[in-house]
């Protein structure tokens, strides 16, 4: 994979950060989460994560096959779980937000769509220790079960394929696989795990893949 610029490469790592830090507290305060900026190749990042871990942007879909579109809706049937998706972005001072509301789940506008050729979509939902965030209940998913997703051009279904709780150093570690805008067309959903009564230390991470 070719290196990107310090833009790109900042952009990735305020993401991926942001992803880090998912879970909200008994007040469901929200704060907008940022990220310094990427240090020297090879060093760790502010979010734990190498600054080389950079994956490159989707090629532009040139067939009628793939429909990518913008997200929004999720659906998880074996849930109950049927939330509204709103796109997130970096602000002007380089800051990714969340949705404030933790019933509202995120997708990173700067990545892939759902139904794109190639590349992770990823959408993100806060946890809530004490209850009330949509993704609250995200580990319960398993391999085989269903996740739709409503564009503003038709109805994609997903199948799992992984659930998995990752600490900061695996998640590290599976990022450029997990994230990558460059390889399989995967939906990758995200929020927070493992409360020690402070802060979250590690995320709950889903790829189901186009049915």
């Amino acid at each position: 994979m070719r290196p990107l610029n310090a833009r790109a490469a900042a952009r990735w790592t305020t993401v991926v950060g942001a992803l880090l830090a998912l879970g909200v507290g008994t007040t469901m305060a929200v704060t907008t989460l940022r990220v310094e900026p990427p240090p020297a190749p090879g060093s760790a990042s502010a979010s734990g994560l190498p600054s080389s871990i950079v994956p490159q942007r989707p090629p532009p879909t040139r067939t009628t096959t793939h429909r990518p579109g913008r997200p929004v809706e999720v659906r998880l049937p074996s849930l109950g779980v049927r939330a509204p998706v709103v796109a997130v972005g970096l602000a002007a001072d380089g800051t990714l937000a969340p949705p404030a509301d933790p019933r509202l789940v995120g997708w990173w506008r700067g990545g892939a769509r759902p139904g794109s050729r190639h590349g992770a979509a990823v959408l993100a939902g806060h946890t809530v220790h004490d209850g009330g965030g949509v993704f609250d209940d995200l580990a319960a998913l398993a391999a085989g079960d269903l996740v739709e997703v409503a564009t503003a051009r038709r109805a994609l279904a997903f199948t799992v394929r992984s659930v998995r709780d990752l600490g900061r150093a695996e998640l590290a570690a599976r990022a450029a696989r997990l994230f990558s805008a460059v390889g399989a067309p995967d939906l990758v959903l995200v929020t927070c795990t493992d409360w020690d009564g402070e802060r979250y230390r590690g995320n709950t991470v889903v790829v189901a893949r186009s049915r």
